[in-house]
């Protein structure tokens, strides 16, 4: 196939320099006749050149186009065959460089990519030590200093009952004591009578130098006409609030309640109820005679239900509530 295309082109330039040989010898004759200068006689190798003849200056003259030469229907088929081989050849070349390339090319990519995935390219212009200093500066400011364990705040040692008697004395925090009372009672209303005398005993603990509790027992006699006697038996409880003087005495106020026992004595008519009770208010104060002993006064006012139903011949038919006071000195014993 080569080598008839070689022989092709061998003949197409061969005719191709016959065809113009035979224009130019053909154009010849025509631009000198065009020109009105006769043809030059050659003349012997030993005579004088014969001068040319001068140019017409005033006359322009219009250059003739060469025509190109006729081909024969062979030589235009050949012509025309030898150009598609070229161009089919040609395209053949450009084929195969573009798969060379291609070939090369996905060669070049996948070492790339291998040593992309080997080792990532690393930035210019920073040395490993500038890298370590950020990160370092980076993880710095992103730890969180560690808090450092507070110990437990450690309560000072219980104070012994000899200690706080030596500073608070009677009142000290934990300090029992053991009472006596003894004084008036009273009953309110009309045929109630006289009031008598009333006494019991009590017990309080201070639960603090400040608030302590209470609780006694007692006999009253809250009412009487000359031997006929209206007799109350309490069993009570209260809270106290002792307040701090600057002196050797202390009020207090305390609030609680009892449970009342009530009985006539020598009223010809005797009636027993069997229980009646209500709330009471206590105010007093207290002084400590030593470390162990302590006095005082306290007045009570209890507010009780009635004995409705019951009339007595002496004090009268019962009420819905009555009230009962009393005001009784007090001696105790302090540990």
């Amino acid at each position: 196939m080569i080598q008839l295309v070689a022989n092709l082109r061998r003949r197409a330039a061969v005719m191709a320099a016959f065809a113009l040989l035979v224009m130019l010898s053909s154009l010849a004759p025509q631009l000198a006749g065009a020109q009105g200068e006769p043809v030059p006689v050659p003349a012997p190798a030993d005579s004088t050149p014969v001068p040319a003849p001068p140019e017409n200056k005033g006359k322009k003259t219009r250059p003739v186009k060469a025509r190109k030469p006729k081909l024969t229907k062979e030589e235009k088929a050949a012509r025309a065959q030898a150009e598609k081989e070229a161009k089919a050849k040609a395209k053949a070349e450009r084929a195969a460089k573009g798969a060379r390339a291609d070939a090369d090319s996905l060669a070049a990519g996948s070492t790339s990519e291998a040593d992309s995935v080997a080792a990532p390219p690393r930035k210019k212009g920073k040395t490993p030590k500038v890298r370590a200093e950020k990160v370092a500066a980076a993880t710095k400011k992103k730890e969180k200093p560690a808090r450092v364990p507070q110990p437990p705040k450690q309560r000072p040692p219980a104070k012994s009952i000899e200690e706080r008697q030596k500073e608070d004395g009677i009142y000290a925090g934990g300090s029992d004591w053991i009472t006596l009372r003894f004084g008036y009672a009273k009953r309110t209303g009309d045929v109630a009578g006289n009031g008598l005398v009333g006494y019991g005993v009590g017990y309080q603990h201070m639960i603090t130098k400040k608030v302590a509790f209470a609780a006694g027992a007692g006999h009253d006699v809250v009412g009487h006409f000359k031997n006929q006697l209206d007799v109350a038996v309490p069993f009570t409880g209260e809270l106290q609030r002792h307040f701090k003087w600057n002196t050797a005495v202390r009020p207090y106020l305390g609030f609680g309640g009892g449970y009342y026992l009530r009985k006539y004595y020598r009223t010809g008519n005797d009636y027993n109820t069997t229980s009646t009770g209500g709330p009471h208010l206590s105010i007093g104060i207290t002084s400590g005679l030593d470390l162990s002993h302590v006095i005082g006064f306290e007045t009570r006012v209890a507010w009780l239900r009635g004995r409705t139903g019951v009339v007595n011949p002496t004090f009268g038919p019962g009420k819905d509530s009555e009230t009962m006071w009393t005001a009784k000195l007090i001696w105790g014993l302090v540990y």
